[in-house]
């Protein structure tokens, strides 16, 4: 199951249209569109709490990744929503690789980004232009954004790797045509520096026990 998702995981994160989306050629809705505005909204992955507050605008696709995900992308008329920029933000189960003595260790985020990296078939070639490590409200994060080519089109992936916990990894990653990346750069930002883990449901307090009789008859 774990190598499933993380199968999944890595296809989307290299430009493969969600599976809510139809496949399609990726192309500019307007690169002249104004920059999102402040006002936001949160999502959630709720069977993890992972939450982001993405643009009022941008709409909900679906859930992806058996609701470990989901996938919001800014709507444009008259395009092919698998074209319009879209954001799949997800938890990641990753599973444990061998090391050289053959000890089973979690993979690092800069293996994680390896992974990402490696060509799936969706574009041609790709080129890796900025790759940074911060840290994303006092967690460990990495970030790539990548310029993936085909014969045809051109796109800019730009991926938030964030070391969760007990062996997750949260994704954030924006896909767009190379028109509008640097418009959406300061959208990416936000987003990413929103993310949050949604607290626990408080659980109801425990029903006191009916007293017993303290006289036996």
């Amino acid at each position: 199951m774990k190598a499933l998702i993380v199968t999944v995981f890595l296809c989307a994160s290299l430009g493969v249209a969600s599976a809510q989306t139809a496949p399609g050629r990726q192309k500019s809705a307007t690169s002249s569109r104004k920059t999102a505005p402040a006002a936001g909204r949160s999502e959630c992955a709720l069977a993890v709490g992972l939450c982001v507050t993405v643009p009022a605008s941008w709409q909900r696709l679906g859930d992806v990744f058996d609701d470990l995900g989901f996938v919001v992308a800014e709507p444009h008329a008259g395009v092919d929503s698998a074209a319009w920029p879209q954001f799949t933000v997800a938890a990641i189960d990753v599973p444990p690789r061998k090391n050289a003595s053959g000890a089973e260790v979690t993979p690092s985020l800069d293996a994680v980004i390896d992974l990402v990296l490696t060509p799936d078939g969706s574009f041609t070639s790709s080129e890796t232009l900025q790759r940074t490590h911060l840290m994303l409200n006092g967690r460990e994060a990495e970030i790539v954004r990548v310029r993936l080519h085909d014969e045809k089109s051109e796109a800019i992936e730009a991926i938030a790797l964030i070391d969760g916990e007990d062996g997750l990894v949260y994704s954030i990653a924006l896909r767009s045509a190379a028109q509008d990346a640097a418009r959406l750069e300061p959208v990416f930002d936000k987003v990413i520096h929103s993310w949050r883990i949604k607290p626990d449901v408080a659980q109801p307090a425990p029903q006191s026990k009916p007293e017993q009789d303290s006289e036996k008859r």
